[in-house]
């Protein structure tokens, strides 16, 4: 009955985008992290979000990325592309052209800079993307962000269109989660927790999947905390959930927390520690700081 919601499930990691010195992309990098994930039990890869720098990095690197990504995972897994836009039109064609390098399945935020003045435009948003193209549309809420947070009652509204297939919900907050799961129940439309604090919670209370950016690199520790979740096993869920609380540490010891992620998928062999202009850079201290934290998980 509810197809979305049996298509789309799991842990999803938002991958780095890897950059060479020239800021380009890496592309044997991103395959090697996107194998790794695929091995530890990813059901998903997720390129161009916010892990991957999307409103960052060149165009050039955004095809190449998506071209990659795609034709790297091919049939292995569900392969989600971002193709977030300051507004629709922009939306619309990234949909094009994400479509022309083999995409199928578009994240869209609303959208954003000229801030929304209400949720009809949020609404008017998703309908002109969704009716401009055959692929599938996940609805990304991302507040911090885009400063725009789309109501429970707003995305229950949304998916009733026929090719929204997914909702990713990164505004961190438990109340408003838990309505998005209650109002979404009768929606055939798959829900992801985006925030590593609230993964177990979201899982048990019913969430399909999650999309945790540390996945990247601790990809079964999330995968477990699915599985035990998915088990009714919460004693278990709750001890993965300690750990990934003790694992974020990690990504509040620099200034910006993607120059600690891109450090730590240098240290594991994915790219080189090299994040977008103008990402305040790691120093050797807060190097050092990551160091200790990863010494417990690596």
């Amino acid at each position: 009955m509810y197809k979305n919601k049996e298509r789309f499930t799991g842990i999803i990691p938002p991958v780095i985008t890897p950059l060479t010195k020239e800021r380009e992309l890496d592309g044997d990098a991103l395959g090697r992290l996107i194998d790794f994930d695929l091995a530890n039990g990813c059901s998903g890869i997720f390129c161009m979000g916010s892990s991957g720098e999307a409103m960052m990095t060149s165009r050039k690197v955004w095809q190449d990325t998506i071209k990659t990504t795609v034709e790297h995972v091919g049939k292995r897994a569900n392969t989600f592309v971002g193709v977030i836009d300051t507004c629709t039109q922009r939306v619309i064609e990234n949909i094009r052209i994400a479509e022309d390098l083999g995409a199928t399945t578009m994240v869209v935020t609303p959208a954003f800079y000229l801030q929304n003045s209400c949720q009809e435009e949020i609404i008017r948003h998703y309908e002109a993307v969704a009716a401009s193209t055959k692929s599938d549309i996940v609805v990304y809420n991302i507040p911090g962000m885009t400063h725009a947070n789309i109501d429970p009652e707003t995305i229950r509204r949304i998916a009733e269109i026929d090719n929204i297939v997914a909702f990713k919900d990164s505004c961190a907050d438990w109340e408003r989660h838990q309505r998005f799961l209650f109002l979404l129940e009768d929606r055939d439309i798959a829900v992801f927790n985006g925030a590593e604090e609230l993964c177990s919670a979201a899982l048990i209370f019913g969430a399909q999947g999650c999309v945790p950016g540390l996945a990247n690199f601790f990809p079964r520790l999330f995968v477990d905390m699915y599985e035990a979740a998915k088990c009714g096993d919460a004693k278990e869920a709750y001890r993965l959930q300690k750990a990934v609380w003790d694992l974020r540490k990690v990504i509040f010891v620099g200034r910006h927390w993607m120059s600690c992620m891109k450090y730590i998928g240098a240290r594991m062999g994915f790219g080189a520690d090299i994040a977008s202009l103008p990402i305040e850079p790691l120093t050797d201290a807060q190097r050092r700081g990551i160091d200790e934290i990863l010494e417990r998980y690596l």
